[in-house]
């Protein structure tokens, strides 16, 4: 009894010394995505007792459907699911029709069970969810070339922690310094706090988002400033991204969408504290933008608010704070300090359009100069990467 329990012992410690170590293998040896010449792109998985394999992306044509939101109902827009056709040795195919440039995300679903693609080792998460990712350009200067790595001069990116002394915190902040910082230490930089959604967190732009690729990309071409990006936490209760943060917390929508954002506004000067006193950073109201997406709009849209002689520049991507009657005294108050730029985002087809419209409508009866730009589409990432592409090359000129 003793030699089989020894016995089960071994084979267990070798089992946990294989799970630990490198994984050597050759992968799946098979080509998924692979990007065609005609800017199509054929998906392949293997599995010889599949019964149905399907796509679902956001490379697809939408599929609409009805939710309710906030105690009414909305037609809201979804990924599209396509069936892929079995082939030899069990190898399930699927082609798209030409894809224009674009940074893409999609899973399989096998058998009912939504599945990575094992052959590709790219993936991105949004709150709580994994998706694989591929980019494509179909041409110089396309959405897609601006997401993808080029030859170009490469800024640096950093995770560091800083001390909140409203929040009673340590909390980490994710920071882009454009290529050359290093090079001039006499240079200073304007600084662009970046901020994220519900749910979201200081790795959301810079991994969802493209936040860096865009920004080499766009001062290699002359086409923005070089400056500092500053990516934070928006979530005042979270430290940092799951991995980070001492709690270990589990990523929702809810949990940052339910909870007031104020306490993150009242905090947002130690966070230009730490960054004016740790980085050479040209300060001033017209050397400092802000800007978000949804959540991260409706912050930087009270930010200005509350800090209107700090803030030159405002980007509010799907997310605004709507007036306050017919006289507002605090949107007054920003336009009295001469914003460089007041910048408002939306798609057609998002749910918070109607707020994003009260807000540009009442600046207009007010006259106060604002810039509004309304793309196709709903709530969706691909909307605000061309939204950051659009507002950065506006900053700081």
């Amino acid at each position: 009894m003793k030699r089989i329990i020894t016995l089960l012992a071994a084979f267990s410690l070798t089992g946990m010394a294989a799970f630990a170590q490198q994984a050597l293998g050759p992968g799946t040896g098979i080509i998924s995505p692979e990007i065609n010449p005609d800017h199509t792109v054929t998906f392949r998985y293997q599995n010889r007792k599949a019964v149905r394999v399907q796509l679902t992306g956001d490379m697809l044509p939408t599929q609409k459907r009805t939710v309710n939101y906030g105690g009414r109902e909305q037609v809201m827009e979804s990924a599209g699911i396509v069936d892929l056709q079995e082939g030899p040795n069990g190898v399930w195919t699927y082609t798209t029709q030409p894809l224009t440039g674009e940074l893409y995300s999609y899973s399989f679903i096998v058998d009912g069970v939504r599945t990575m693609d094992p052959s590709n080792i790219y993936q991105n998460r949004d709150i709580a969810t994994w998706t694989n990712i591929f980019t494509l350009s179909a041409e110089k200067g396309d959405k897609g070339w601006y997401y993808e790595v080029h030859d170009v001069p490469h800024g640096t990116v950093s995770h560091v922690w800083y001390d909140s002394p409203v929040l009673k915190a340590k909390r980490r902040l994710t920071v882009y310094t454009p290529a050359g910082y290093e090079d001039n230490p006499k240079a200073k930089y304007p600084v662009f706090y970046l901020l994220h959604g519900s749910g979201g967190d200081e790795d959301a732009w810079a991994d969802l988002g493209r936040a860096t690729q865009i920004l080499d990309n766009l001062i290699a071409e002359g086409k923005a400033k070089p400056m500092i990006l500053v990516m934070p936490n928006g979530v005042y209760f979270n430290q940092a991204a799951p991995g980070a943060a001492i709690n270990m917390f589990q990523p929702t929508m809810a949990n940052s969408r339910s909870q007031s954002t104020e306490e993150f506004e009242l905090a947002f000067p130690d966070i230009m504290t730490f960054i004016e006193g740790h980085y050479r950073v040209a300060k001033g109201q017209y050397n400092t933008a802000v800007a978000g997406l949804s959540m991260g709009g409706r912050q930087s849209s009270a930010l200005i608010r509350r800090y209107p002689t700090k803030i030159g520049y405002v980007g509010q991507f799907s997310g605004v704070v709507v007036p306050e009657g017919d006289d507002d005294p605090a949107l007054k108050a920003v336009f009295a300090a001469k914003p460089k730029l007041f910048y408002i985002a939306v798609g057609s087809a998002d749910g918070v359009k109607v707020n994003s419209l009260k807000l540009k409508d009442y600046c207009d009866q007010k006259g106060y100069p604002v810039e509004y730009y309304e793309s196709d589409g709903g709530h969706i990432w691909r909307n605000w990467r061309v939204y950051l592409t659009q507002f950065a090359q506006k900053l700081f000129k």
